[in-house]
């Protein structure tokens, strides 16, 4: 079988989850997830999850990770590689899916930085982050000149934090991801939903935030606050939805407040997600709200004929 995969991407709200799910019955597909808050066990709602009990054999890569912990673009190519063995090997073509484009990209063109860590050295990290704040993190990297006055914004913890491991974690004996480009026994597509009506989107967004918060994405955020001790400072929680509802818990913001940040919070993203569009080398788009589905079926019939 010729090493097939194929990339349905785009942003979020755009329909991904149910055209992946429909493709999965139409073709010899396994989905490998490309929404890094979708790794993560327990966030269902806030990720607009797809219900898997009865699809599970089709699935990769949802439900690794405990919301406490940190996950980083190496380990999620490498993890991404490995389920992508495991399609083949049933004899499927995996469909990745998902909207986190920066590990989407990296997966495909490869990795600039060794990211890997040691356990060792995630506890080192884990301590000094959990007895430093980042503001003194920052000004002891600026004293020891690690970095440059301006090179990184004393407020970009993200940065900061990855500035950290590469400094603490030494490099090892794994191989950096050179990307899936490089592999010249793997052909790519890549389907990307283009968005043609924005303020339908947005409208769409909007109604799917409303629903996210009747169906219980407060007692979802709550129960992981408790069970896991997460705050804001978790990797997990800086997802949109969960950001806001846990600042809502904290701080016993009006309900209404709440609805229209996640909102405006979601409808950014797709916006930057959009951005992504030139970056990839895309074969077919599918356009929002028309998804004909036809069409669609057509192409990849023809892509693995």
């Amino acid at each position: 079988m010729t090493k097939n995969i194929f990339l349905l991407i785009g942003p979020t709200a755009s329909g991904k989850s149910n055209i992946s799910l429909q493709l999965t019955k139409d073709f010899p597909f396994e989905v490998v997830n490309a929404d890094l808050y979708s790794i993560y066990k327990e966030m269902n709602i806030g990720t607009a999850k797809p219900n898997l009990d009865e699809f599970s054999s089709r699935y990769h890569l949802f439900n690794k990770l405990d919301p406490d912990m940190n996950y980083n673009v190496s380990e999620y190519c490498l993890d991404a590689v490995d389920s992508i063995e495991k399609v083949f090997a049933n004899d499927k073509y995996p469909l990745i899916t998902g909207g986190s484009m920066m590990y989407i990209y990296q997966l495909l063109n490869g990795l600039s930085h060794d990211y890997n860590i040691l356990d060792s050295d995630k506890k080192i990290i884990s301590y000094i982050l959990d007895k430093y704040t980042y503001t003194e993190i920052y000004e002891s990297l600026i004293n020891g000149r690690e970095i440059s006055n301006g090179k990184i914004n004393r407020n970009d913890k993200y940065r900061i934090e990855k500035l950290l491991e590469r400094l603490i974690s030494p490099n090892n004996d794994k191989k950096k991801h050179k990307g899936l480009y490089f592999n010249k026994n793997i052909s790519i597509t890549i389907i990307f939903i283009n968005i043609c009506d924005r303020e339908l989107l947005r409208q769409n967004i909007f109604k799917r935030t409303c629903h996210m918060l009747e169906t219980g994405l407060i007692d979802e955020v709550e129960n992981l606050k408790q069970k896991y001790n997460l705050t804001l400072e978790n990797q997990s929680m800086k997802a949109i939805g969960y950001k806001q509802v846990l600042s809502y818990i904290d701080n016993n913001a009006e309900l209404d407040n709440l609805v229209n940040s996640i909102s405006l919070a979601t409808q950014q993203l797709a916006k930057r997600q959009l951005t992504w569009r030139n970056k990839f080398k895309v074969d077919y788009y599918h356009n929002y709200p028309e998804l004909d589905y036809k069409s669609l079926h057509d192409f990849i019939s023809k892509s693995l004929a």
